[in-house]
């Protein structure tokens, strides 16, 4: 069988799946899901007609459909079910930080056009009250390609050649890396793998990646390895030398805020009597959590340690500084 007709039964199976979903089925909105002409779509929908394909045409609102139960027998899912499903694909997962995008939205096609036209309806109708907006995200420089070959590579434990612009050494580095995991931390994706440069394990972020080519060998895993461990008690992904105890008093302002979110897990609250609170947690290393203090501004003051008073109080001496410069 020749590519082109491969290619032409693959874009007729996806044409009877977009018609399944009822939306979207005008032929103008048809040819670009395929990436076809207007006219391609109207022989390809004459041909599904004459392989006995039940498509109807309504004049008046011009859409093409297909008797949904033709095909697949509907998903046997309830009403709070399907919208759940559908809040977390179609407003969540479609338009989050997910790297191959276009596979999540075929993968929500197809799941929608099993549903029955009853339970489509009433999802399309309650997903217009819904919305997810999150934070922003790094765009990934080379985008699924590098995921993909890390992702392929740390499945079949291959080297890999890797150029990197690494901030902390301040310059392009080259090393061999056993990639290990691939993992999305608050704004980012990261790799975490050994690099036979630094003969220990590192972590990458994905938007400074120049290249990575297969070194030809293959690596064996320590099978003890665990992300939880790797980061052990870090704020968030950068762990220090020297564990923490750290103790901050929020202001009544911002105590609410505060309290509502598992910032980390070793956290513990202390409500005190005019409605501040002190937050008590344990972490390796005060460089990160400086950063999210100094985010609450007066509102947030350390008590300890002596380390964590010390950057605070030096970033906002120069933070005056340069106000007082302007």
């Amino acid at each position: 069988m020749t590519d082109v007709k491969i290619s032409r039964i693959h874009r007729l199976l996806k044409l009877i799946t977009l018609l399944q979903t009822g939306e979207p089925s005008m032929a103008d909105d048809l040819a670009p899901a395929i990436k076809v002409s207007r006219r391609t779509v109207f022989r390809d929908l004459h041909l599904l007609k004459l392989a006995g394909v039940p498509v109807a045409y309504d004049a008046a609102t011009q859409r093409h459909t297909i008797e949904q139960s033709f095909f697949l027998p509907p998903v046997n899912l309830t009403l709070p079910e399907a919208l759940g499903l559908m809040v977390l694909l179609k407003k969540y997962a479609a338009r989050s930080h997910l790297l191959d995008l276009e596979a999540v939205a075929a993968a929500i096609t197809k799941i929608e056009s099993t549903l029955p036209r009853h339970v489509q309806t009433y999802c399309g109708s309650a997903l217009d009250s819904v919305e997810c907006r999150h934070t922003p995200a790094s765009t990934t420089v080379g985008g699924n390609e590098i995921f993909h070959q890390l992702w392929e590579a740390a499945q079949k434990h291959q080297v890999l050649n890797m150029r990197y612009e690494s901030y902390y050494e301040g310059r392009e580095i080259s090393t061999k890396l056993h990639p290990y995991r691939l993992v999305f931390i608050a704004r980012a994706w990261y790799v975490i793998g050994y690099s036979q440069m630094h003969e220990a394990m590192r972590t990458f972020k994905l938007d400074r990646v120049i290249r990575i080519d297969p070194a030809g060998e293959d690596f064996q895993p320590d099978p003890g390895f665990n992300t939880q461990e790797y980061f052990q008690n870090a704020w968030c992904m950068i762990r220090g030398d020297d564990r923490y105890d750290v103790r901050i008093r929020f202001s009544p302002k911002v105590a609410g805020n505060v309290e509502e979110v598992l910032w980390h897990p070793t956290q513990q609250i202390c409500h005190l009597d005019d409605g501040s609170i002190f937050y008590d947690v344990c972490v390796d290393g005060v460089s990160e959590i400086a950063w999210w203090v100094l985010g609450y501004g007066k509102e947030a003051v350390v008590e300890r340690p002596p380390e964590l008073r010390q950057i605070i109080a030096e970033h906002v001496a120069a933070m005056a500084q340069a106000y007082h410069g302007s």
